[in-house]
């Protein structure tokens, strides 16, 4: 098993999975903002991989397949574990933490199994929210905070994941791939992990 990540992207992807367990380990130990960060990172590592995987022609369709899978599961871990775990953390564990966590998993662990087994639309299009966008979401609102400090972010972060659940399972369309989506995930990515860091 190990000899499959001696592919380049594979690699990225599981140095993708590392950074997510970091980022819930931060969580769990209330340094939410570096936590946001290096689930921002991981994001980074998931872009990162695809375009790696895209540029090796002489990939085997099996090395593919493995990535393919590892890819999705990075995807489950910083998307919509690690936010869970920082509405859980951030609340104390309490019950709506619970519901609004067991919301995101569960929609993404849906999202996910849906486009690895339809794909996207012909016109290149997804429906309903990327997932990644939940890392935004987080460092807005932590950002948001600092700056203008916000009454009950713990009850803001419940509610954002009760929405961000419906969104990523709603039918409107969305850019699936591209570079312009790539460039905005970079640039939101930088922004939010120097806005986090320098706080």
């Amino acid at each position: 098993m190990i000899r499959y990540l001696f592919d380049a992207a594979n690699a990225i992807t599981a140095l993708g999975l590392i950074l997510a367990t970091t980022a819930i380990y931060f969580a769990l130990i209330g340094r939410f903002e570096i936590g946001i960060c290096f689930g921002l990172w991981a994001l980074l590592a998931d872009d990162a991989d695809g375009m790696i995987a895209k540029s090796s022609p002489n990939r085997s369709a099996l090395m593919a397949q493995l990535g393919g899978t590892l890819d999705g599961l990075l995807d489950l871990v910083y998307a919509a574990v690690f936010p869970a775990v920082l509405i859980l953390s951030f609340n104390a564990f309490s019950v709506p933490a619970l519901l609004a966590a067991n919301c995101l998993i569960l929609s993404g662990a849906l999202r996910l199994s849906y486009f690895s087994t339809f794909g996207l639309d012909a016109d290149g299009f997804g429906r309903g929210l990327p997932l990644n966008n939940n890392l935004f979401v987080l460092a807005l609102l932590f950002v948001a905070d600092h700056h203008l400090p916000v009454q009950g972010l713990g009850n803001l972060l419940i509610g954002a994941g009760f929405v961000l659940s419906v969104l990523h399972l709603s039918n409107f369309k969305f850019p699936g791939t591209g570079s312009a989506l790539r460039l905005g995930n970079l640039t939101l990515a930088a922004a939010g992990s120097v806005a986090l860091l320098t706080m």
